[in-house]
């Protein structure tokens, strides 16, 4: 007999929503407005439903839902850099739908499992798994690009809905339909849920879904006892746990429970496929180099290189993102309108970082990210996010910042080999420091990188030539160019 946990909790977005009419912001565009206003309408009919314990999700507010769903991710990617609160609304309202469809999924296939005899139907039963297993992973698909915790239970249920069809000996059963076997979309969920999306931004974020649903039908899912390769990440069918490395070491379960995820045939299939992509355009270049990253990261996971102390006393810290707002900080004066700014309290810190905690409603946060912090009484510094964990969508924000530079400074840069009226852009430097930077720094938006190519800084001292040397950080949004000044 399959029992689920059926958790599912829409309060804390119906909270969100009445948060975001409080504040009275609203989409500039016509089109985005009308996307969310039906989405909340949604989201408030299927909250009642499931508080009045009827049945969440109609026929037709399924459909509704399905068509509501990429578009929400759709405007919660294009809004992110121009109204952040906005895009973090079209992502919450994307969450919840999508949970709700699982939901739905979960509520169906307990139905048909409690079904016998005459009326039983085992393509019934496995078409409701499949069903299931896809809505599970466009669940974890919402949660990693809203770099969201998972409801509780979540991983639970997945490992229940995996003994069940075992148990009906549905592994390589095919639904009406899709395209992949029952096996290969819980595979699919395994990888994904490895993976750590929380380190990438929202462009990888999407290339890793094409990638697991492409290559997560060759991983293995072998019993741990009878695994002859150890390597590989353990599945505790007992805990409400994604796998973990072989190498992490966790409370031990029953043998029959745990079972190893081996990943080596799905990086040989993305080796494969990076090799028949000749073609150097954005895309193919973004996919290859995630899959170099894939390959060192699901062999051989991060490890933390430095002690971390944690924080005695709350210490709190300001917080700017985005080059143009860290810019604008930097420049302000008390004329000036500050630009948004939150606080947040270190959690701990080490030699080359800092846990940050805190609310961050209003400001965009991706990995990748550049920020500015300031803290009391020392001088200012510039970082990168890491890595971002949002626990809520009104609650705290975690965030690991890598540390860049000291003292940064606000300038303005023209590449020397451009056209005659391009203005000068909006860029930060960073001045040479015996321990971070042997030389000057650039921070820069896009990709201006060429090896040797001439710069202009712009600042009151008159126009200073410099010639990039050497590239010392690239992320999605910006680059880190050392650079050293040009004799005249």
């Amino acid at each position: 007999m399959l029992t689920l946990v059926m958790a599912i909790d829409l309060a804390e977005a119906v909270e969100f929503a009445d948060l975001m009419r409080a504040s009275g912001e609203h989409a500039r565009e016509q089109g985005a407005r009308q996307t969310l206003a039906a989405a909340e309408t949604l989201l408030r009919e299927l909250h009642a439903a499931l508080t009045g314990n009827s049945t969440p999700l109609l026929p037709a507010q399924r459909a509704q839902a399905d068509s509501l769903l990429p578009a929400l991710l759709e405007l919660a990617r294009r809004l992110d850099a121009s109204q952040p609160q906005q895009a973090l609304f079209a992502m919450v309202l994307a969450q919840a739908l999508a949970s709700s469809l699982l939901h739905q999924a979960k509520r169906a296939l307990q139905q048909e499992a409690g079904r016998s005899g005459f009326f039983s139907s085992n393509k019934s039963k496995i078409d409701a798994c499949a069903d299931c297993l896809a809505c599970a992973i466009e669940v974890l698909r919402t949660h990693a690009l809203g770099y969201s915790s998972l409801p509780p239970g979540f991983w639970q249920d997945c490992h229940r809905l995996y003994r069940y069809l075992l148990d009906g000996g549905w592994e390589n059963k095919t639904a009406a339909g899709k395209n992949d076997t029952l096996g290969a979309l819980y595979r699919q969920l395994l990888l994904l849920g490895v993976a750590a999306s929380n380190r990438l931004d929202p462009a990888r974020i999407e290339c890793l879904v094409r990638l697991v649903r492409e290559g997560g039908k060759h991983a293995l899912l072998l019993p741990l006892v009878s695994a002859v390769d150890g390597n590989g990440f353990i599945v505790d069918l007992e805990r409400d746990a994604a796998p973990r490395h072989s190498s992490i070491r966790g409370k031990p379960a029953p043998e029959h429970a745990q079972l190893l995820l081996g990943v080596h045939r799905v990086l040989q299939s993305w080796e494969e496929k990076s090799q028949a992509t000749p073609q150097l355009d954005a895309a193919a270049q973004l996919e290859q180099q995630l899959i170099l990253k894939l390959r060192q990261e699901l062999v051989y996971p991060p490890q933390r290189r430095y002690l971390r102390l944690h924080s005695k006393s709350e210490e709190f810290v300001q917080l700017h993102t985005t080059l143009d707002h860290c810019w604008q900080a930097l420049q302000a004066t008390s004329d000036d309108a500050p630009p948004p700014v939150a606080q947040m309290q270190v959690c701990n810190m080490s030699a080359s970082g800092y846990l940050l905690r805190g609310q961050l409603p209003t400001m965009p946060l991706r990995s990748g990210e550049l920020v500015l912090i300031r803290r009391p009484g020392r001088d200012p510094f510039l970082g990168v996010v890491r890595w971002i964990n949002r626990h809520s969508p009104c609650g705290d924000t975690e965030c690991g910042i890598e540390i860049v530079g000291k003292n940064p400074e606000a300038i303005q840069v023209k590449p020397v080999v451009t056209h005659a009226t391009e203005p000068a852009q909006n860029a930060i430097r960073l001045a040479a420091n015996a321990r971070l930077n042997p030389q000057d720094v650039l921070v820069m938006y896009g990709k201006p990188y060429q090896a040797l190519r001439q710069f202009e800084i712009h600042q009151p001292q008159g126009v200073l030539p410099v010639k990039a040397t050497r590239l010392l950080l690239q992320t999605a949004y910006y680059q880190l160019i050392n650079v050293r000044a040009e004799r005249h």
